[in-house]
């Protein structure tokens, strides 16, 4: 029995999320215009996270108020519970991307550095019903026809705050150094919600309900070093981001399955089943990947151009929240299973390979434009059947930015204030497996129809605003 009703739970596939993509956004104006092509030669405060070993070559005590993103995202996947059945998600977001600033202190050359940033942000919500009469259930339990509703609900959200503190030093005046340690909070949540109806003539009612979710939150920390050279108007740059270490966090897991008179095992028979577990207080973990990145600079005199590359190394299976004990969970079925196998929440990543390419045009002494593009490669999932596990993206991403920066200055001529506006776009196509299928719904897959492979698409636009005031 518990092979069969954990095989009817594959229709109950977690939808996509956009978790699992490494450089959605970018931190600090700049360098979001520049589409983080900024590991060579990053002039400004976001050296902290980008690159700390440019720190000691910031000329002057800068703090960056804000780099704020509004954006506005559609994911849309065709036929997602059905022919002709598109699940959309639409939403509005004020997105915080970055504060940092810089301050000189002691020998020139070195520097301390914060940086405070939204380092993941995605949410998605979509929702469906089905109604139609339609023969579901066997003539020997239910004669003709059957009045049937399938529902579908699924809401994700990730939110991810990192905040830093940074040391660099400009060894020499072509070569420094830098590390930055960085602590990180995590809030993941998840929750779908399938039911399903068939009522026959006679007003005999048969269905399912299948309902699971995680609220996990999760601290741990990591570090950055990197190294840069300079040689004139060539500028390079090299980083790499140690695995995080797992500090201390909890998680809610909660699933539940009802079965009402379908019979799931093709035995001809009616069955009844409640399985029902919560646990709270479950410790959490979450593991980001190593990563290594590269950047080169050249400036042409009005113009910059800047390439990166950043490789994310995989990230093998784990359990971020694995609930303890084998308390039962089917109700009235003793010893058919355990809440460790039904709650237990798995995740786990391939790599990624990510490029940048951007350009800074100098208009005149206090104007200047941006214009950049960058590939952001999803993270594949690893397969876990039909274990609960993180929402997952398996598209990749094109972003495409551009904007201007004003600069006013000081009676020395150095920057005072500088203002950044800026637009974003990004775009994504590629194929996932539906949520669910509410077409030619069966008794054994909970009256559901079996899933296949569809079309997904996402598409953002968002404006950006940086503010940086120089001392």
């Amino acid at each position: 029995m518990l092979r069969v009703i954990l095989a009817a739970l594959l229709c109950c596939s977690a939808l996509a999320a956009q978790d699992n993509h490494y450089w959605t956004h970018q931190f600090g104006t700049r360098a979001g215009l520049m589409g983080g092509a900024v590991v060579g030669g990053d002039p400004d405060t976001s050296a902290v996270y980008y690159n700390p070993g440019r720190l000691g070559w910031i000329h002057n005590d800068s703090l960056k108020v804000s780099a704020d993103a509004y954006q506005l995202s559609t994911l849309t996947i065709k036929d997602g519970a059905g022919k002709n059945q598109n699940l959309t998600s639409t939403e509005g977001d004020i997105i915080p991307l970055a504060s940092s600033g810089v301050f000189l202190f002691g020998e020139p050359g070195l520097a301390l550095g914060f940086q405070i940033m939204a380092r993941q942000y995605f949410n998605a919500n979509v929702s469906t019903r089905r109604e139609f009469t339609k023969n579901v259930i066997d003539d020997t339990r239910s004669a003709g026809d059957e009045q049937y509703i399938g529902s579908f609900q699924f809401s994700t959200n990730t939110e991810e705050y990192w905040a830093g503190l940074s040391f660099g030093w400009a060894i020499t005046d072509w070569l420094g150094v830098g590390v930055t340690h960085f602590g990180c909070l995590r809030f993941e949540e998840q929750t779908y919600d399938i039911t399903t109806r068939a009522v026959g003539g006679s007003g005999q009612t048969f269905g399912a309900d299948t309902i699971a979710g995680f609220d996990l939150w999760n601290v741990r920390t990591l570090w950055k070093l990197g190294i840069s050279a300079q040689f004139g108007g060539l500028k390079m740059g090299f980083t790499v981001t140690t695995q995080s270490v797992n500090l201390f966090g909890g998680a809610t897991v909660r699933r539940q399955i009802s079965v009402d008179d379908l019979d799931i095992d093709g035995n001809g028979t009616s069955d009844q089943l409640e399985a029902n577990d919560r646990r709270d207080g479950v410790p959490s973990e979450y593991r980001s990947p190593w990563s290594f990145a590269t950047g080169v600079d050249y400036d042409f005199g009005p113009v910059t151009l800047a390439v990166a590359a950043e490789w994310f190394l995989p990230v093998g299976r784990y359990t971020p929240a694995a609930p303890a004990g084998d308390k039962a969970f089917f109700i009235g079925i003793p010893s058919s299973g355990s809440s460790r196998e039904l709650l237990t929440v798995y995740d786990g990543k391939r790599g990624a390979f990510n490029v940048a390419i951007g350009l800074e045009t100098r208009f005149s002494e206090d104007w200047s434009g941006f214009w950049s593009m960058r590939r952001d490669a999803a993270a594949d999932y690893l397969d876990f059947d039909e274990k609960v596990h993180f929402g997952v993206s398996t598209w990749d991403l094109f972003h495409f930015d551009t904007g201007i920066a004003f600069t006013t200055r000081q009676d020395d001529n150095s920057p005072k204030h500088e203002l950044m506006v800026g637009l974003q776009l990004a775009i994504g196509a590629g194929r996932t497996e539906q949520p669910v299928n509410f077409d030619e719904p069966r008794e054994n897959r909970l009256l559901t129809g079996s899933t296949k492979r569809t079309d997904i698409n996402y598409f953002s636009i968002g404006l950006l605003i940086g503010y940086t005031y120089y001392f």
